[in-house]
């Protein structure tokens, strides 16, 4: 434990459950930002020496918190939050980040950005893997209804949170994990963010727990031992009599599927004929297990937490003891809103040992390559990987019936191309990822020894460049070559070519073909530098990051990402990796990247994969080594300096 308990700042912050758990491990709440009335005087009750901030996070400006917390930017060693997770939770009517509650993420990002911290903890449920950046219900999805765009596809809103931690320029380590298996009495699985400003390599905790006797590790704590010897009358909700009478006739440990044959579609009602585990209906809990995962409803029709020998709902104390919140803890608020806080806590357990992953990590000195995401469980990544883009309705409750309409839809809906999750290194381990730079090392050590160095002769001046390849695009290079020597000495510079009338700009560059195409679209990307920096200049740019410079020039006019990146790379001096069609051939071949892995997702995975130092000589003999030997009908293997290496080679030499 440190001397001085290290200062957290909390978002979201709710009855206190992670920060708690943060505590213990040695750090200490200096302000709490929570909105909710209820949970706020519970704060103040509890620990009045903590700064309460009553308002929506999105009212509150960063410097109000770091002042409220007497901090400056930078000085903050975590700020955590836990942004509302009903709009991803399967247990009521999802939303997704277009919902006003999913848009929180921002906010949270936002005083990140802002204040700094050495670390940040964003934990969330599961369903945020799995959930829409649009949702779409059920009911409208399969054949009779439009195919689903990306953003209605299950996991575009964690690939989009992704992007959005990315930016921030921390390193982010993320799990799944649940809190049993650090001795919480309850099976609650939730999805834990760690990032670190100075890119240290974040580690998650380690179970310490598991359901079976394992070497090192304890039983998972069951509900009997958790909820035991509780002084305080019980506070709890009954249920009302139309459930009470089939909880009755339920077993500890049972369901709605214990009941008789011919009450169960009584007990369910409309669920009956719908589809899933349904587990919380009619459910009694039992004593040598944990708890299921707590909502806030015990007594609600579809989430029912039935104590194992009475038949009322588990109390306020009790949920609290499954929480680990101390017997002491005040709940403001009347029991509705008491199990409002608790049910939607982080419990205390799981916080304490995020808060001693995260000790460990300040105590290490190992570094990550930079900022990213990353996954370190490689199951969970492997589960990423699999996972569907959308689920339909049985047949029976589909608007078109029939297995065959079913798989067109759904064909329609994916198409040939993998899933944007799926291409490439977004949630690799670090393992697998420096196995991939090894990979990639080899490669261009291998094809130096046979194309030596060479350079492009390619134009020093971004601009010549730009207007060099926009000349080249479907053209040969001895054509497009003598079309730009023509272009750039009928001008005295760029900018009086933008004045030309675009008759003169299409007869200047007739003989290269495709003039009426490439003549307004020169003229308009001139124009538009002229009009963003005062004249057909790209220098502005050499200050800004690579992900800002390729963002403005991909903006451009018939500027996509490989040209951006060619531009970055031959004449700007950038550390980037342009992917054109042999690239992408070859880094697929290799393994470096997802053999289905779709042409225009390619480009960050590739160019992840090749070490910054290395991606000018990758790109330049894989290209040529692609135009030479790894052509796409009829490869030449038997003189392939990469052919030992070459999964696809191995392959057809097993074959033989």
């Amino acid at each position: 434990m440190p001397r001085r308990p290290l200062p957290i700042i909390s978002l979201f912050s709710g009855a206190l459950g992670l920060d708690l758990g943060l505590e213990r491990a040695g750090f200490r709440v200096r302000v709490a930002v929570e909105r909710n009335r209820f949970a706020a005087e519970t704060i103040r009750r509890n620990r009045p020496d903590i700064c309460v901030i009553e308002k929506p996070l999105q009212e509150v400006s960063t410097t109000q918190i770091l002042r409220a917390a007497r901090l400056e930017k930078g000085e903050p060693v975590v700020i955590t939050g836990g942004p509302s997770c009903q709009t991803f939770s399967t247990a009521g009517q999802r939303g997704s980040v277009a919902d006003p509650r999913g848009s929180m993420f921002k906010e949270f990002l936002r005083v990140i950005r802002q204040a700094q911290p050495r670390f940040f903890v964003m934990e969330n449920v599961r369903g945020v893997l799995s959930a829409a950046v649009r949702h779409r219900p059920l009911d409208q999805r399969g054949p009779g209804y439009p195919p689903l765009a990306r953003e209605e596809q299950l996991g575009s809103a964690f690939d989009r949170l992704s992007r959005e931690l990315s930016r921030t320029g921390y390193y982010t380590a993320f799990d799944l994990l649940n809190a049993a298996d650090f001795g919480v009495p309850q099976l609650r699985e939730r999805v834990v963010f760690i990032g670190s400003r100075d890119c240290e390599l974040a580690v998650l905790p380690v179970p310490t727990h598991s359901s079976k006797r394992a070497k090192g590790k304890k039983l998972w704590v069951s509900l009997r031992r958790a909820i035991e010897g509780l002084e305080r009358e019980p506070e709890y909700r009954l249920f009302a009599p139309s459930k009470a009478r089939f909880l009755e006739l339920v077993p500890e440990g049972g369901n709605w599927r214990n009941l008789p044959k011919d009450l169960q579609e009584e007990a369910l009602g409309a669920a009956y004929k719908s589809w899933g585990g349904r587990s919380g209906f009619c459910r009694r809990l039992a004593w040598d297990r944990p708890s299921p995962a707590l909502t806030s409803r015990p007594d609600s029709k579809a989430t029912m937490f039935c104590h194992p020998a009475e038949t009322r709902p588990l109390s306020v104390r009790e949920f609290a003891r499954l929480q680990q919140f101390p017997d002491n803890w005040e709940f403001a608020g009347g029991a509705p809103q008491q199990y409002l806080q608790v049910g939607n806590a982080v419990p205390v357990g799981l916080g304490e040992a995020i808060g001693a992953a995260i000790r460990r990590t300040m105590r290490s000195r190992k570094r990550a390559s930079g900022p990213g995401v990353q996954c370190e469980n490689e199951e969970l990544v492997a589960r990423l990987e699999k996972r569907r883009r959308t689920v339909l309705n049985p047949d029976r409750m589909r608007k078109v019936k029939g297995l065959m309409a079913a798989r067109e839809w759904m064909r329609i809906t994916h198409g040939d191309a993998t899933p944007a999750r799926l291409n490439g290194n977004a949630y690799l381990s670090s393992h697998e990822r420096a196995r991939q730079r090894r990979r990639a090392a080899r490669v261009v050590e291998l094809l130096h020894a046979v194309y030596g160095s060479p350079r492009h002769g390619n134009l020093e001046a971004p601009v010549d460049e730009l207007i060099y390849i926009l000349l080249s695009q479907v053209t040969t290079g001895p054509s497009y070559a003598r079309i730009f020597d023509k272009l750039h000495q009928a001008v005295s510079n760029w900018d009086e070519l933008a004045d030309l009338p675009l008759r003169k700009i299409k007869s200047l560059i007739r003989d290269g073909g495709l003039s009426n195409q490439k003549a307004p679209r020169i003229k308009a990307v001139l124009r538009r530098l002229r009009a963003d920096f005062g004249s057909v200049t790209l220098a502005p740019l050499q200050h800004e990051s690579d992900n800002a410079v390729e963002a403005y020039l991909t903006s451009l006019p018939g500027i996509g990402p490989k040209t951006a990146k060619c531009i970055m790379m031959y004449s700007m001096g950038r550390m980037v990796l342009p992917v054109d069609t042999h690239v992408w051939r070859v880094a697929k071949r290799l393994g470096l990247v997802g053999r289905t892995i779709a042409y225009g997702r390619a480009h960050g995975p590739i160019e992840d994969a090749v070490r910054p130092a290395d991606r000018y000589s990758f790109h330049v003999n894989v290209l040529e080594h692609g135009r030479q030997i790894c052509s796409a009908r009829a490869p030449s293997c038997a003189e392939c300096a990469l052919a030992r290496m070459c999964p696809e080679r191995l392959v057809d030499a097993v074959a033989q």
